[in-house]
């Protein structure tokens, strides 16, 4: 029995020896861990970015080509209306993001047949079914962003336009969830 013990403890020491070295082996054998960059979430983040930078820039009024049919009218307000959809009203039209409508104008009055009512109507059906759709498209983006809708809007008007007209205008915008909105004008000095 004597032999049989100190052979039995040799061989469980080789053992043990081998595989300590196993182990050690694998504790320096690093793991391969991919290192590549998840291009995804950075073409989400730069859309985001881009659809910030093009409402943005959208609002300017030095972005607003007058004509004959539009003029703006002058002030030395400093508040910039980024963010906010643009609805021009000029001499014989009205445009909603740069886009005609379809509300023709006579004197700076808007046909009594595009109007809800009429000639005492206030609401313009060409431009709330528009301004419907806007409401829509914004209330997506907000929800795409994380963002709180705001209704904002920016209107810009020929300086000559009668005021009934610009009531009826925002009367219409504000049916439509944009009741937050803003006049642009020109800065005294500018052209």
């Amino acid at each position: 029995m004597s032999n049989s013990t100190p052979a039995q403890s040799s061989s469980a020491s080789i053992l043990d020896v081998r595989r300590a070295m196993q182990h050690k082996r694998r504790k320096r054998h690093v793991e391969h861990v991919d290192e590549s960059i998840n291009i995804i979430p950075m073409l989400d983040m730069m859309m985001i970015i881009l659809v910030f930078l093009l409402k943005s820039l959208a609002t300017s009024a030095n972005n607003i080509n007058q004509s004959d049919d539009l003029r703006l009218p002058r002030s030395s307000s400093r508040d910039d209306p980024s963010g906010a959809i643009q609805v021009i009203v000029s001499r014989v039209s009205v445009t909603v993001g740069g886009r005609n409508i379809g509300v023709t104008l006579r004197n700076g009055l808007v046909d009594p047949a595009q109007k809800r009512g009429g000639g005492s109507g206030f609401l313009i059906n060409p431009l709330n079914s528009e301004m419907r759709d806007q409401h829509e498209h914004s209330l997506a983006l907000s929800r795409a962003t994380n963002q709180p809708f705001r209704g904002e809007m920016a209107l810009i008007a020929d300086q000559e336009i009668p005021l009934r007209t610009i009531y009826e205008v925002l009367y219409t915008c504000g049916q439509n969830g944009f009741s937050n909105f803003q006049l642009l004008v020109l800065k005294n000095g500018a052209r």
